[in-house]
């Protein structure tokens, strides 16, 4: 009993170090490319829309109302030139691209505003038109896709708030210590190998 506690304990301490060690690695990393916690959201932003692109091609298929297939095609479309001008944006060891960097913002507000469009047409065909169309059991994926129309547009709205804002959550960020204690280090390993000598 006594042995599986100290090998409990000491595999407890070689977690939580490197678990501490992991974290501390990714706060450099953030430290010092802060736009990383922007380029997360443009990807995230990207597969919350392509993951449901099935559910808007049947939603379109549907209503086919002029248009719609359009703003979709430029929604997707910008969906994906976001995250490359995003990248390029920030080439290593160089200033920030800022005209890349704008084109990424207009490229979002495009997106927020195609999706409130596709929104519009989604809401004129099921209870503005003149005859409108039943939502039925059948058609549940219509339901999916304005959930996830304004889900789209929430995280999109983030994003633009993020890059916004890097230069303050910059300065934040490098507040940070992320030095390591080169004492703690070794005491805790002269704590392991006591335990190692003593059971």
């Amino acid at each position: 009993m006594k042995k599986f506690k100290a090998w409990f304990t000491k595999n407890m301490v070689s977690l939580k170090l490197f678990l501490k060690e992991r974290f501390r690695k990714v706060m450099v990393k953030l430290k010092r490319r802060p736009y990383i916690i922007p380029l997360l959201m443009l990807v995230i932003s990207c597969l919350v829309l392509n993951l449901n692109l099935t559910s808007y091609s049947n939603t379109v298929a549907y209503i086919n109302e002029p248009g719609m297939g359009i703003c979709l095609f430029i929604i997707t479309l910008c969906s994906y030139l976001m995250i490359i001008g995003f990248v390029t944006a920030f080439p290593n060891r160089q200033k920030p691209k800022i005209v890349s960097i704008i084109l990424v913002c207009i490229m979002i507000i495009i997106t927020i505003v195609g999706q409130a469009i596709f929104q519009y047409f989604i809401r004129y065909a099921t209870e503005l038109k003149s005859n409108p169309i039943k939502i039925t059991s059948d058609q549940f994926y219509i339901l999916s896709t304005k959930r996830n129309s304004i889900v789209h547009m929430i995280i999109n709205a983030i994003s633009l708030l993020l890059i916004f804002t890097i230069p303050v959550y910059g300065k934040l960020l490098k507040k940070i210590n992320t030095k390591v204690d080169v004492e703690d280090v070794i005491i805790e390993e002269i704590n392991l190998v006591e335990d190692d000598e003593i059971y």
